[in-house]
Order: C-alpha cells, then structure tokens, then sequence
C-alpha cells in the first residue's frame, strides 16, 4: 500500500538535491561578512545550550515535582497550593524555551521562527492563566474554575492551532494529499465520536440544571482538546520531516499529554471526585516538559545543520516515520469497537447513530484501500516495463560484446603480424650489436692495464696477451712466454702442463676434476673456479679465475681469455667466520640440549608432584590439608611457568619461535586463560569478568596456544598485583582493508598501580619495575617480554596505562584472518528467547556481565545489587525489565550470588521457592567455596562465570525435563565416571612416572599394562591387540620416536593403535617431529587428569 511513495522518489531526488544546494548557497550568503561559511554555524554552536543538558534539567525538575507531591500527600491544602504554584515556573520555562527556538530559527526559515514564536505565544498564554488560578485558588482561597483564567486558557488552543498550520507542510501529490484527507477525516471522526460519548455528551446530559455559561466551560474546554487532537494529526500526517523529527515528536507528545490529562481532569472535576496530589497532577508538569524539551532539540537542530534539508518529494508523508499511516486503521478499529460495547451499553449517541457513523469511517477505509490498490497495479505495470527495457539492455550488450570479441580478434591478429615483424627487426638488432661487440672484445685485447691477473690465448691454444698483473703473480715476463702453446701457461701455477679454465670454455669435454675446488657456469658462458696451489712463489694460495670465449666480427671463435685474483686473504676470512659460525651453532645445539635435558629433569619428578597432587586433592581431606596441598600444586605450576618462560626466551633468541595458524573458539580460548587463574584470584576474594562486543567473531585463525599464553600472563600478573578489587577483561574488534581484523583485548585490575617512571622499563627480558616488588611479589622479569614478541609475532603491539596506587589496564592487539564458520545461531537460542531471568549480584561488573550475558541471548533481564531488593521486587507483583516495560513477578529462572550485601544467597535462595515466583534458581560462588546441596537450588556456577557453561545450564534447566541440581563447574572426573572400554598400554621406564599413570587411569576408569623400553612395547603390540599407546619418548635400549617407526610399518596382521607421546621435552619442533614418526597426539609432563580424560576420550576403539 505504500509502494506508491517509493516510486516517486526516483524521479524527483534531482529536483529536490538542486533545491537544497540552492538553501545552502542562500544560508550561506547570510554569514556574517568576512567570516567563512561556516563561522556563523559554529558561533551558533557555542551559543546554543546543549539538548542534553536541557533533558537532564526537565527530568529533574519532573522528579522533584513529584517527589514534592509525595511529601505533601497528606496535606490536601499544602498539596493544592504547591501544584499550583509549581505549575507556574514549568510553563513559563516551557514558554521560554519555545521563544529560544523561535530565536534560533529566525536566520534559518522565516516561517519556522514564525511557528516557534505563535507557540511560545500559546504557552504564555497558558501560563497567565495558570498564575491567576493559582491566586485566586491560593490567595483568595475561591474556586477558580469559572474565573478570568479561562480567557487565556482559552486563547491557548487557536494559538497553537494558528501555530502548526504556519509550520511548512511537506510537498505532496494530489492523489497523496487526497490519501492524506481520508487519513485525517478518519481519524477526526473517530476521536470526535469517542469525545462526544465519553467527555461532551456527559456533560451536557448531566448539566441541565446549570446556566448557560457554566455549561459553555464545561463544553468549551473538551472542544479546545479536539483542536489539539486536531493540532497533533496536523504534525503526525503533513509537518514532521526528518531534521525536525525529535522536535516536533515531542511538541506532539507533549499535546497528547495535555489532551489526556485535561480530559480526565474534567471528567474528574465534573464527577467531583477530583483530589489535588494524586498521579494526574504529573501529567501538566510531564506535558509542559515535553513542550520545553521540543523548543530545546529545534533549536540543537539548528546550530548543528546550517540549512534544512526539503523533504523529498516521495518520502513518507509523516517525514520518515512509518507507524502514523497506521493511525487512521487503529481510530477505525477504535470506533467500531466502541459500536460492539454499545449495542448492550447505552452511551451518548443512538446506536443507529453510532452505526452511520461507524458506516462512514468503514467507507473512508475502503475508497482509501482502492486508491492505494490503484497505485499498486501502476507500480506493477511501470516494473514490468522496467523489466522489458532491462531484457533489451541486455541483449543489446550481448550483442555489442559478440562485435567487440570480432574486433578483439581482427585487432590480435593484425599485433601479431607487427610482433613478428618486430623480432626480424630485433634479430637484425642482434647481429648488428654482436658485431660491435667482436670489434669491443678486440679492443679489450688491450688489458695490460687491468688489475687482475689476465692473458688470452688464440683458438690453437697460444698466449696472444700476458698483463702486468700476471707477471707479478707467476715472475714469468711477458715476453717469455708470448706466442708460446701446449699449455705452456699452466706451468707457473701448476709445475706440469694441463688444462685450465681457459681451455675448459673452448672445449668442455676436457677433464679438469680434482684440480678446482669450486666450478661454475654462467648464463653469459663464461666459467669461474677456485682453486688452491700449494706453491706459489714459495707458499699456499688460493685463487680464483674467470673464463670466457672471444669471437670475431663474424661470430667465430677466435680465442679465450681468463682473469686470475689471488683469494687467499679472503679464504682464511671465510674460514675463520665458518669455525666461528660451527662454534655457536654447537653452542646453541649443546644450550638446547641442556634446556631439554633440564625441562626432562625437571618435569619427571614435578609429574609425581603435581599428579599426585590433583588426585590427592579429590579426595575427602581436611580444610587444612587441603590448603596445604593447594599451596603445593600452587608451587608447581608456578615452576612449570617459568620452565615454560624460559624455554620460551631460548626460542625468542635463537628466532626459533614460530605461529601455529589454526582455526579455533575464541571465546573458548579466553575462558580457558580465565580458568588458569580462577583459583588465584578465588584465594584473594577477587572478582573476574569478561565483556565482549556484538561483532566480536566466534571462529578466527590463530594461535590459540600462544594467545591462551599472553592472556594468563596478563592475568596472571593483574592476580599477583591486586589484593582486592577487580580483573576486567573486555575485548572489541575493528575490520580491516586487507579483510582480516584487529582484536583489541583489555585487561583491567586495581591493583598497585605502576608510576609513570616505571613504565618504560616493562616489556624487557629479565627487568622488573621494582626490586621491593620482585621479593614481594616474586617473578623473573619474562612474562611480559615473551608476551610483547608473540604479540609483535602477530602484528599488533602491546602498551600499559597505569597510575600508583590506583590500577593498572593492559592493551594488546593482533591481527588474523575470520575462519569461514562464524554463524552466531546456536542450538537451544531459541529456548532462551524471551525468557525471564533476575540476576541478583552485588558486584557491579559481574552483575553488568551476567546482565549482557542474558540480552545476547535474547532473554528479558533484571539486575539488582541486593536482595531486599529483590524480594520487594518479587512481593511488589510487578518489575521494570531492561527494556523499560512493567513485567509481572513471575522469572523463568534467578541467578544469585552465594554472598550478596545485605543476605546470604542461600537464604535467599529459599525466600524465592517460598514465594514461588521462579522456576528455577542457579547459584555462583567463588572456586574453592562449599556450596551446600539445597532443594532450593537448581544449578550452581563457579566464578568467573563463563558464558558457554551457563548457556548451557539454562538451556538444561528450561528444557524439561531436567530438574536435577546441575553442576557446570568443578567437576571433577572420578572412578565414577564410567570410561569407555580402551586397551591401554603404557611405555614409560620411570617408576615413579609409571605409577603417576597407572592411578591416574584407574581414577578415570580405565585399566593399563606396562611396558619399560622400546623392545617391550614391541613385544606387547605384536602379542595383544591395544587401541591406545601412552608412549615415552626418552626410554632406553629404543626411544619412543623409534618404537612408534617400529609400530607403523607393521604389516596388517597388526592392527595400528592411537598413539600419544608422553613427554617431559619442551622445544620448538618436538611436536612436528612426534608427528612426523607416526604419533596421534601429544600430552607434556606433567600430565594433567583433565587432558588425559580429554585425549583417551577422542579415541575411538579399534573394532
């Protein structure tokens, strides 16, 4: 129905964009005389108060007004003589700032100033005849209802009306404005008929026994409602366009405020059950506001644009706003609903009467649908037409392209001809130039002068030139030996007559092997070579010679000539550099050989440690043992980070340290960085959130390993420094020409703080900020330096901002490339889709997270800080969601902290299953916090929360028919879990990392043989059958890496199990090369329990 606008704005932009350059030139002439263009905009600029500022004083004053009333609630005369006067100041402010558009408007278009000026006049108007009632009412303690008051209340609604039809209207066809008319008679009618039975006909029915003038206030005043009614369809349906659009929406809304409470005000003083104090009294003050605030956005609107933009002639008619077409519908609907209501309950008009007019309002509807069905037919005609005429584009340019493939033809046929014509021309070209070369060469038999040692020798082999520089060489004087052959001229170097260089390039069939070190051929045809003379002139030399054939003016040999330069100096300099080089690359092979042999000694009894550790740690132990075998697993992962820093700096140094790009979860990766220091900041009572922006992918090409390590280390640091607090991590992304992106991570805390004097000396290898911190705090000085060239690696950069005593906040960027699978749609979105949810958390940043946590997923979220809060919420029957709309008590599920300010969780907890007004309730603690299994719960999540984890366990519990208490974090794998059933081998030669194993596997449920050296898991496989090796690299008699060689070439009769390398080795390569053998996987020492169960449970049995 509307398709009609669309169409006619292709051809009328042109017309419309000339007119507003036109604007613009005539606003510009306006500025001030030797100001730019824009000099009198930006004056406007400063001068103009901002919109902001102007919504913050009317929301204020609005708040105040009823806060007053609430106070006064009690005394009725107090109250009256308050709203009165309150009334007073509001209006006139609203007055005022309706004249401060007026002003602003006067330089842009004399008939918007005209239209502000005539409104604020109204509002003047209104705000006399308020100052009146209010003395007479306050002051003079009389009714005021039938006073001189109403002169300008009056006068208040012709004003206002006079006002908007001086507004410009927006340029309509005729067939628009005949739509337009329909639309407006329809909505006329109807409010005319609504006002009629429910505000004028009462009055009039129930005013008999009144005068004449009492009966006039009473019916004037309605009537005066109906000319704003009137004053609002006039802005709604022909005035607002889209630079005007907030201004003239809240002047219209600020009408519509007054309508209705004027309305209920008269029905209310008619009914005598008016009481001053009560909610209505806020709809003046609100109304009045909104006026205000439309005069303060017209005049934001116009120190920001120095022209006003004409509307194009086939916008919609409500300047962009859509939701006004479907007004003259719902007036419609309105009437003929109130026809249904009065055939069984009486109203003002006869229901024939209704019935007629409802008739008509149904036959405006109708000629309105044919007129737009018309235009719609003409829309399908005019596409068909466009649809034709694209058809005949289109083979015309198949045509053309048919013609420009001929001409392309003829064209390379005719560039051929020329291109062979050009390489005859280039052939000649050649020839001619190889003759001038023949006569050059023949120049250059003059190289007495050259510095190297040269002669030449003719085609039979006879020195025809011997240069000076060769007689110093071989002390052979020139004239004994010209015009000598039969290699005469190998005899100084070599003591015997053979063939050299320069024999080789006339005649390569000849044999000159052993007697140069080095022989090359050039592309040109000449030879170089090196080679070494044990006497010459009494001692060792190296030389070396360059070879070339020479030719006549006809092309023909004639002869050859070779240069000679004594090397000798040059090769001791290579050679020294060589033992120098071979000395540090065995320096280098012995460091990483002794950086592997430690990380091997070092790991194998931290195996034990910390193996034996988190499997003593799921069982029932004392608190007390318990923190002390937490403090101990504590100790040795902070060991195994520094072996990893370590060995990290050696491969930064040797430039050995390379990227593994890979496709993996983002969002998985920095939930798992969050859980490497979960248990740290658990210990101090620190709270851990993460927010991401909208945009942020889900898949990307990386290295998650070497990203998942520049997250803990920041981390990691921002747990060590802050001893209470909070850890923020936020991350946004920005596209990028080249279609890659650039992530932005942030890691906030607030810690100690670093002065600005430190900062320069962060990001260096083996350098702390402070010496006092470093034995506080601990630490080797690597973390951030490895960290810095892994981000550099991946072409981003990383910086600090940080104040002493206040916190710190990390940045680091990296670039990569989207992996192609980034759908955001998941399995189960659709069960979270309006589903409430109350979130009740004392800590601002979580309660933030969980709260765009639930909006991401589309669920309707309310967040609070306490719980009294949330039980007065609960027992108040209804809430404020995040959207702003009333919802009842009722959630679908609550998530609460175990300790919140005001009460514990628990008991909380148990307060909402009382009430009964949520399905479900889901408990978050810190890690390391009993959570007592309570009925009233229904799940339970262990700080920091990570999104996927209570994605899921909402999705769970909404979905019936689980009801179970879930637990999604901390679940720890037992003997309980019932393992799948694996033949296992083990081939490990140290006890102690045998038994480690062995307890480790039985505690996952599975069971192990084992085997101590390379022979003996040859000797296994070949006797049973296992799905799965645990293989050892460092073993004796054979190593791992040749047991699983052995393994792989085995013929069928054996069938190939899933290897996995177990190994203390931590260098660049070990992984490439455990695969490289034929290994399926790789765990490193010390074997964590939650790895093992992930690597065996990706194992599929061999049949």
């Amino acid at each position: 129905m509307l398709h009609i606008d669309d169409a006619i704005i292709q051809w009328k932009t042109k017309m419309n964009n000339a007119a507003e350059t036109v604007i613009v030139a005539t606003d510009n002439s306006e500025s001030h005389a030797g100001e730019p263009p824009d000099s009198s905009e930006r004056r406007a600029s400063r001068r103009v108060f901002p919109f902001r500022y102007s919504l913050a004083i009317a929301s204020t004053i609005v708040i105040c007004y009823a806060l007053v009333m609430f106070i006064l609630r009690d005394d009725p005369e107090a109250t009256v003589a308050f709203t009165d006067l309150a009334l007073i100041p509001i209006n006139g402010m609203a007055a005022l700032a309706l004249l401060y558009a007026a002003a602003s408007s006067y330089q842009q278009r004399k008939k918007v100033y005209l239209t502000w000026l005539i409104l604020s006049l109204a509002t003047f108007s209104f705000t006399m005849g308020d100052v009146i009632w209010a003395y007479e009412e306050t002051i003079l303690k009389v009714d005021p209802f039938f006073s001189i008051s109403n002169v300008f209340f009056l006068a208040y609604y012709p004003l206002f009306l006079w006002g908007i039809f001086v507004l410009p209207s927006l340029e309509l066809s005729l067939k628009e404005r005949f739509k337009m008319a329909l639309d407006f008679g329809i909505v006329m009618f109807a409010g005319i008929i609504i006002f009629w039975n429910y505000i004028i006909s009462p009055v009039v029915q129930e005013s008999a026994n009144y005068d004449l003038f009492t009966l006039l206030i009473y019916i004037i005043y309605p009537l005066g409602d109906l000319i704003l009614l009137f004053s609002v369809l006039e802005l709604l349906f022909r005035k607002i366009r889209g630079n005007e659009q907030t201004s003239l929406l809240l002047l219209a809304a600020g009408m519509i405020g007054l309508i209705i409470t004027d309305s209920i005000f008269l029905h209310l003083s008619w009914s005598d059950s008016y009481a001053a104090g009560g909610l209505l009294d806020l709809g003046w003050p609100l109304s009045y506001a909104l006026v205000g605030l439309a005069g303060m956005s017209q005049a934001d609107v116009v120190s920001k644009k120095n022209s006003f933009k004409i509307p194009e002639f086939g916008e919609f008619r409500s300047g962009g706003l859509t939701w006004p077409l479907y007004l003259p519908y719902l007036f419609a609907a309105g009437a003929f609903a109130l026809l249904v209501w009065s055939y069984e309950n009486p109203i003002g008009l006869s229901f024939a009467s209704l019935s007629w007019a409802v008739g008509m309002i149904i036959g405006l509807v109708i000629l309105r649908q044919i007129l737009v069905l018309n235009e719609n037919v003409s829309l399908y005609k005019k596409a068909q037409k466009d649809i034709q005429e694209k058809e005949l584009a289109r083979a015309e340019v198949i045509r053309l392209n048919e013609e420009l493939e001929e001409r392309v033809a003829r064209r390379t046929k005719q560039l051929e001809d020329t291109n062979r014509d050009l390489n005859c021309e280039v052939q000649e070209r050649i020839q001619a130039e190889a003759a001038m070369r023949d006569s050059e060469r023949r120049m250059a038999d003059i190289i007495n002068f050259l510095p190297d040692a040269t002669f030449v020798i003719n085609k039979e082999g006879v020195v025809i030139a011997w240069n000076r520089a060769i007689e110093m060489m071989t002390q052979v004087k020139a004239e004994d030996i010209l015009g000598k052959g039969e290699y005469e001229y190998s005899l100084p170097f070599y003591k015997k007559r053979r063939p050299i260089l320069i024999d080789l390039v006339t005649n390569q069939d000849l044999d000159v092997k052993g007697c140069y070190e080095e022989l090359k051929w050039h592309e040109d045809g000449s030879l170089a070579g090196v080679s070494f003379i044990s006497n010459l002139n009494g001692k060792l030399t190296y030389l070396q010679g360059s070879a070339a054939v020479l030719y006549d003016s006809e092309g023909n040999i004639y002869g050859a000539i070779e240069s000679i330069r004594d090397i000798t100096d040059q090769k001791m300099v290579e050679e020294d550099l060589k033992n120098s080089k071979e000395r540090a690359e065995l320096a280098t092979r012995s460091k990483s050989n002794f950086l592997a042999n430690m990380s091997h000694e070092i790991r194998t009894p931290m195996n034990a440690v910390v193996g034996m550790t988190g499997l003593l740690l799921e069982t029932d132990l004392k608190p007390e043992q318990r923190e002390y075998l937490e403090t101990i697993r504590t100790g040795g992962n902070t060991l195994l980070a520094i072996i990893n820093n370590i060995l990290d700096y050696s491969k930064i140094e040797g430039e050995k340290m390379e990227l593994e790009i890979l496709p993996f979860d983002l969002l998985g990766c920095i939930e798992e960085s969050m859980d490497m220091v979960a248990a740290n900041a658990a210990e101090k009572g620190l709270e851990i959130a993460y927010f991401q922006d909208d945009d942020v992918p889900r898949f990307i090409l990386g290295d998650q390993i070497r990203l998942r390590q520049i997250l803990v280390n920041l981390l990691g640091n921002a747990t060590k420094f802050t001893e209470k607090g909070e850890i923020v991590l936020s991350l946004s992304t920005t596209p990028l020409d080249d279609g890659r992106i650039e992530l932005h991570f942030r890691v906030m805390d607030t810690g100690i703080g670093i002065s600005q004097e430190n900062l320069s000396r962060l990001f260096q290898f083996f350098t702390q900020v402070d010496s006092s911190t470093t034995r506080h705090y601990g630490g080797t000085g690597l973390g951030l330096a490895i960290s810095r060239r892994l981000v550099e690696m991946m072409e981003g950069r990383i910086w600090v901002e940080s104040e002493k005593g206040v916190g710190s906040t990390f940045h680091f960027t990296i670039r990569c490339q989207l992996h192609h699978d980034n759908s955001r749609s998941e399995p189960g979105d659709s069960i979270l889709s309006g589903k409430r949810v109350l979130i009740v958390e004392g800590h601002r940043s979580v309660r933030d997270m969980l709260f765009r946590m639930a909006g991401s997923w589309g669920m309707e979220a309310v967040a609070l800080a306490r719980a009294e809060e949330a039980i007065e919420l609960m027992t108040r029957g209804t809430a404020i969601s995040g959207t702003g709309q009333l919802k009842s008590n009722s959630f679908d599920c609550v998530i609460l902290d175990t300790v919140l300010p005001d009460m514990e969780g628990l008991l909380l907890a148990r307060r909402i299953k009382d009430l009964s007004v949520a399905s479900f309730v889901v408990m978050i603690s810190h890690m390391g916090e009993e959570v007592v299994k309570d009925d009233s719960l229904s799940g339970w999540l262990t700080k920091p929360v990570k999104p996927r984890l209570l994605k899921r366990l909402l999705i769970d519990l909404i979905s019936p028919p689980k009801r179970e208490l879930q637990d999604f974090e901390a679940q720890s794998v037992s003997s309980k879990d019932i393992a799948r059933d694996l033949s296992i081998l083990l081939a490990e030669d140290n006890p102690i990392n045998q038994k480690v194993a062995l307890i480790m596997l039985r505690h996952l449920g599975y069971k192990a043989d084992v085997a101590s050296s390379g022979p003996e898991v040859l000797t296994s496989v070949k006797r049973k059958h296992y799905d799965v090796i645990l293989m050892d690299i460092q073993m004796p008699d054979m190593d791992g890496l040749e047991a699983t060689r052995h393994i792989r070439e085995m013929d069928g009769s054996v069938s190939q199990p899933h290897i996995i390398a177990m190994t203390a080795y931590a260098l660049e390569g070990d992984r490439e090369e455990f695969l490289k053998a034929g290994m399926n996987g790789y765990l490193s020492e010390p074997i964590q329990l939650g790895e093992l169960k992930s690597a065996l449970e990706s194992v599929k049995p061999i049949d």
